[in-house]
């Protein structure tokens, strides 16, 4: 008798056989059992046939697709989509790790909220043995991550479940190959579909060099730019092409810390937002963020007062105590889970007690 599952998890694999069994093992090793693993194997030349064939012989919940042809990544995930029988889509890339309960306290979250469409999580960092806090002390709530999406991507695509219909019917747009997952993420708004995030840490995302985000960037910007421009356009205005050199350069990949042009292109977006698209504290919020990017990249002082007295004093009074209230409270989240698994967040390489490998 075929079981119909609550949660498909899709993913596609080109050349993958570094991480792909440490990936496949954090599923196996999930609390919540009723899922289907659906892997596009999209045209490997390693070792990743190989390692897929032995899990999917030992474990018919795991079902690998292979690609004729090299499709890239979302064409893959849309043969995925069309393949997922469960209620809800989770993703999953072949370099990352599920926490034990990650898919338990997903399902839990989006049964308990019928009204969220997509939901994503909180995330621990893993570089060179190094493991980190990602994305601690942000805000969580459908507006906040609307506004967000103006000058960031606050999504983790592994880490995301979404209600079945709602994903099928967007699908991935298969002319962005970089930008995929934001680009979705735009459309999901666009169409008043809720997205929120789950203040808990389950997933660990791994950071190296094989990443597209490290080989790509000029790709990237070309993307980000045109879905940017549709964004801006929905919700605020169409961008100047003097606005879209700076955003590109000095709001989204923040290489141009300029202060003036900053605060420029802020008070311009909050004039531009005519129809009351966005929530006005969320977009403050936005904007403030990215401010706190220009500090950490070492801007002087005197730039960092003069971009915080453009928020106002009530603004920053507040925030600045609501972001510590929240990144105190992230923190004691990540330390408990990555206490749950064995690992110490003073870094090194650890051996994860629940995912065993073969």
């Amino acid at each position: 008798m075929n079981i119909v599952p609550k949660i498909s998890l899709i993913m596609s694999v080109y050349n993958g056989e570094d991480y792909l069994a440490e990936t496949i093992e954090s599923v196996l090793s999930q609390t919540f059992t009723e899922w289907e693993f659906i892997i596009i194997n999209d045209c490997s030349i390693d070792n990743t046939s190989k390692i897929l064939a032995e899990y999917a012989s030992n474990d018919d919940r795991i079902k690998v697709h292979t690609n004729e042809t090299n499709l890239r990544l979302p064409s893959s995930l849309n043969k995925a989509l069309s393949l997922a029988k469960g209620r809800y889509i989770a993703r999953m890339d072949a370099d990352d790790i599920c926490m034990p309960d990650r898919l338990q306290k997903q399902y839990d979250f989006m049964e308990e909220n019928p009204n969220v469409d997509l939901s994503s999580c909180r995330f621990m960092t893993l570089k060179n043995g190094v493991y980190a806090s990602g994305g601690c002390g942000g805000k969580d709530d459908e507006n906040s991550i609307k506004a967000l999406l103006l000058v960031t991507n606050p999504i983790l695509h592994p880490g995301i479940i979404a209600k079945a219909e709602v994903i099928k019917e967007l699908g991935y747009d298969k002319n962005f190959t970089c930008t995929e997952d934001m680009e979705l993420w735009t459309r999901f708004v666009l169409n008043n579909k809720r997205v929120e995030i789950l203040s808990e840490y389950l997933m660990i995302y791994r950071l190296h060099d094989k990443q597209i985000t490290e080989t790509t960037l000029d790709k990237q910007k070309n993307e980000v730019i045109k879905v940017q421009k549709n964004y801006f356009s929905k919700l605020l205005e169409p961008m100047t092409e003097e606005q879209e050199e700076f955003y590109i350069n000095g709001v989204y990949f923040r290489k141009n810390t300029n202060i003036s042009e900053f605060i420029k292109f802020y008070k311009w977006a909050k004039s531009a937002d005519k129809t009351n698209n966005l929530d006005k504290e969320a977009l403050n919020y936005a904007f403030f963020e990215i401010l706190a990017e220009y500090k950490r990249k070492g801007i002087s002082k005197s730039n960092l007062i003069k971009g915080m007295m453009s928020f106002g004093i009530p603004f920053i009074i507040k925030e600045l105590y609501a972001r510590k209230k929240r990144a105190r409270a992230d923190g004691i989240k990540c330390i408990k889970a990555a206490e749950s698994i064995g690992l110490e967040m003073s870094g090194g390489t650890l051996e994860f007690p629940h995912f065993k490998k073969k």
